[in-house]
């Protein structure tokens, strides 16, 4: 493992870190191929039903896991990722219950609003592997270094965004990411013409009320931002086709709760 030391400092600063190159090896690379092989089938013989979930309009979705989502997770242990999360969390692993999941971008869209992944009070840590070499084309996510220290509303982080610092997570096939789930960030435009796939291992501090995650025997889509609902179709129509007007909104509910 690096020197976490240094990546601890680095961390509790921005709010993130990458490993470069952790997962390297031939056997973490066959399980990448595999899982992308079964997400871009999934996308290929379902893509009717895929339509349907929410957030496939702004090009955003949500993975489930299979078997070999485990078994990069497992390939990560081996690797004493528990020593980096106890360095940079100050809690051991086993203090966390542990969701495996994933992100995808769709071709020609994913563009976002900045967010965070639910409140500061809540903590959780977010692993990220992307399988493949994610460059600016595939829209990588955008992150506010430092923006994880302070429980912000949402009309105030965006009347103060113009003035921070942005950066985009640039990776390597084999790099990996940890940040804070309370950083905001949002995903970019993915112009490319190909699936843009990140794993990801999502800690929570242990919960009596923690499910435990049916694994699949294939990788399969599901639901990210917006629900499978009346409310939830027009709220994302909102943000796909006026998203102008969706902003203002997003803003004034923000406002009116302070």
């Amino acid at each position: 493992m690096l020197n976490l030391k240094e990546k601890k400092l680095l961390f509790d600063k921005n709010g993130f870190i990458i490993f470069e190159k952790l997962l390297k090896s031939e056997t973490a690379f066959v399980h990448f191929d595999q899982v992308k092989r079964e997400i871009v089938r999934e996308y290929d013989s379902n893509y009717i039903k895929i339509k349907k979930l929410g957030g496939f309009m702004t090009g955003n979705l949500d993975l489930k896991p299979s078997k070999e989502i485990i078994k990069i997770w497992e390939i990560l242990k081996e690797l004493k990722i528990s020593e980096a999360i106890k360095k940079l969390t100050n809690k051991a692993l086993d203090e966390y219950d542990i969701k495996f999941a994933g992100n995808v971008s769709l071709p020609n869209k994913g563009d976002q609003f900045f967010h965070t992944d639910g409140p500061k009070s809540a903590r959780k840590i977010l692993i990220g592997v992307p399988i493949e070499d994610l460059k600016e084309i595939d829209g990588p996510t955008e992150l506010v270094p430092g923006s994880h220290h302070k429980r912000i509303s949402y009309w105030k982080f965006h009347f103060e965004k113009f003035f921070k610092k942005k950066v985009k997570l640039i990776l390597d096939k084999g790099d990996i990411f940890i940040r804070e789930s309370y950083i905001w960030h949002k995903g970019t435009k993915n112009r490319s013409k190909k699936l843009r796939i990140i794993i990801l291992f999502v800690l929570s501090e242990k919960n009596s009320n923690f499910v435990k995650q049916d694994i699949l025997n294939t990788t399969k889509f599901g639901d990210n931002m917006f629900e499978i609902s009346f409310k939830g179709k027009i709220r994302e129509i909102m943000s796909v086709y006026l998203p102008f007007f969706y902003f203002l909104y997003k803003l004034l509910v923000s406002f009116i709760r302070k």
